[in-house]
């Protein structure tokens, strides 16, 4: 599947929004790697549950009740009230995967659309001195806010309307920043880099999952060594998402690694701090 044919898929995903018949479709049919067992419990909200090293974790997260119109599809920070993108699911796993690298930290998460769930995994198990969760889309953010009313936190976590952008000049510094698939907008990605360099405390760590997506990943990484970022790229970052990946790969006739199969690619601002977290 060549480059244009994966946008074209995209936008036809997208697209199907705007019919509500095709929501429920949408968010059953896509590519997923079965980390997260979701548990509904009304037409609105669903339990997200994991089992990762004997330790049973979930949060309780809802569906965007926004019906995105065409003419909001033209923006590309609305992709995130579609649904909950494979990336964010991974993310928020190797997260609970790698707790004690969150310990005492404060954290931000770039782009975490409808659920921020990674962000919201970080804030219930990290034991994380501050959250923050952001999104572009007002819209995404008011259902983060629904989500963090009804879960119970011990550390502070907060929302907000972050558009990179306008890259505020008095932005604060996080020791891990975290952000799943928002590499693909071409129009966004430099505001992105930016965003990420702007953000990070002088040892912290970005944790960005994505697919490579034929050239959007070396794109990516030309733009963030010229921010003075040091990136490296993981592949098999943790042994059951691999598994799954693997599988995928071997039985998946619609599966397609370069635009399915999230990365890792941890961000460091410093050498001091280039020491990637281990995944299990």
């Amino acid at each position: 599947m060549n480059p244009k044919e994966r946008a074209r898929n995209r936008w036809k995903l997208l697209a199907n929004t705007v019919n509500k018949k095709c929501q429920d479709q949408i968010f059953s049919s896509q590519i997923s790697y079965d980390l997260f067992n979701v548990e509904s419990i009304n037409t609105e909200w669903s339990k997200y549950s994991s089992c990762v090293q004997n330790n049973n974790f979930s949060a309780i997260v809802c569906r965007s009740p926004i019906i995105v119109t065409p003419e909001e599809l033209m923006g590309f920070n609305n992709t995130g009230n579609v649904r909950i993108w494979p990336s964010e699911e991974v993310l928020a796993y190797y997260v609970l995967s790698n707790l004690d690298s969150f310990r005492d930290k404060t954290v931000l998460e770039l782009g975490g659309g409808m659920s921020c769930l990674a962000g919201i995994m970080a804030a219930l198990y990290g034991f994380c001195s501050d959250v923050h969760l952001t999104d572009g889309n007002p819209n995404s953010v008011y259902n983060v806010e629904r989500i963090l009313e009804k879960n119970v936190f011990t550390t502070k976590v907060t929302c907000s309307v972050l558009k990179w952008d306008q890259r505020p000049a008095n932005i604060c510094h996080y020791d891990v920043v975290l952000a799943a698939d928002c590499l693909f907008f071409d129009e966004a990605r430099d505001d992105l880099v930016h965003t990420i360099a702007a953000s990070l405390s002088y040892d912290g760590v970005a944790l960005v999952a994505a697919p490579k997506r034929g050239t959007t990943l070396y794109e990516f990484i030309n733009m963030a060594q010229k921010e003075g970022l040091i990136c490296t790229i993981q592949q098999n970052y943790n042994t059951l998402v691999w598994e799954r990946h693997s599988k995928q790969v071997l039985y998946n006739p619609s599966y397609d690694a370069d635009s399915h199969y999230p990365l890792f690619y941890p961000r460091h601002k410093c050498l001091v701090s280039n020491r990637v977290p281990r995944a299990y």
